[in-house]
């Protein structure tokens, strides 16, 4: 891979930061606001084995809900009451709106419950707050099985390794704690979909039939040879898998054709 190459690829990760990263949230609102946090969080726990389109209906739908009990000024107090009865009402309402049928699937509300049992036992029900205090004291690794449901049964459901690297990778480069993250922890900043996958496949950095710890493998190593950033790597090699035909149209353009 030419270091032209790689050098484009980071722009666009410098595009997803601020195009896509600093569109709907700043660093103060998510250390501040416990729902902002949770929905920075579910914004991309939802997105996981299925169409993009698919899990943005999911998203959508059941934030809507979610919204109608905890985007107030009393959410805490509503969180705490709700918790008492077991979510019984918020289960019911998701389950009529989510599940075979609707949209998503059952464990779709199974992890949102799971989310707000999970922030239950965090400081000012802060999973982002949490999340950054785990990565500036160096405990990434640890965090990153914490809070998988495959790694750890008190975990949240239906996240494993690609929705936990999504998160902290996300959580990492908002925050600029890159340097928080030790080389021998790159990995937990390293989600592998279906555009990563096709992207390092394209361009030769793997080759077909790799499976995702051998990608994510892959990518850092390059990063190490050129002495720049996995992560921003990785947001870059999303952005150019995901908006290629945005991406084409904009240089043929630029081109005058």
């Amino acid at each position: 891979m030419s270091d032209k190459l790689v050098s484009a690829i980071l722009s666009y990760g410098n595009r997803y930061r601020e195009e896509i990263l600093r569109r709907d949230y700043t660093e103060a609102q998510l250390l501040s606001n416990w729902w902002d946090a949770t929905k920075f969080f579910l914004g991309r726990a939802f997105f996981q084995g299925r169409r993009d389109d698919v899990s943005q209906k999911v998203h959508d739908t059941a934030l809507k809900i979610l919204e109608a009990y905890f985007a107030h000024e009393h959410s805490m107090l509503r969180y705490q009451r709700m918790r008492e009865t077991n979510w019984q009402d918020l289960r019911q309402e998701l389950y009529q709106n989510i599940g075979k049928g609707k949209v998503g699937k059952p464990r779709d509300v199974e992890m949102v419950v799971s989310t707000l049992e999970f922030i239950g036992r965090l400081e000012n029900l802060n999973i982002v707050a949490y999340s950054v205090k785990r990565i500036k004291g160096g405990e990434i690794a640890k965090h990153y099985e914490e809070i998988q449901h495959t790694k750890n049964k008190s975990g949240i459901v239906q996240v494993g390794p690609k929705i936990a690297s999504f998160y902290l990778r996300d959580a990492v480069s908002l925050f600029e704690l890159e340097s928080n993250v030790a080389d021998d922890f790159q990995f937990c900043l390293q989600p592998i979909d279906i555009w990563v996958r096709k992207f390092a496949i394209k361009t030769g950095i793997v080759p077909h039939n790799t499976t995702d710890e051998q990608i994510r493998s892959a990518i850092i190593g390059v990063c190490r040879e050129r002495a720049c950033s996995p992560l921003q790597f990785n947001q870059g090699a999303w952005y150019c898998g995901y908006f290629a035909f945005d991406l084409l149209l904009e240089s043929l353009m630029a081109q005058g054709a």
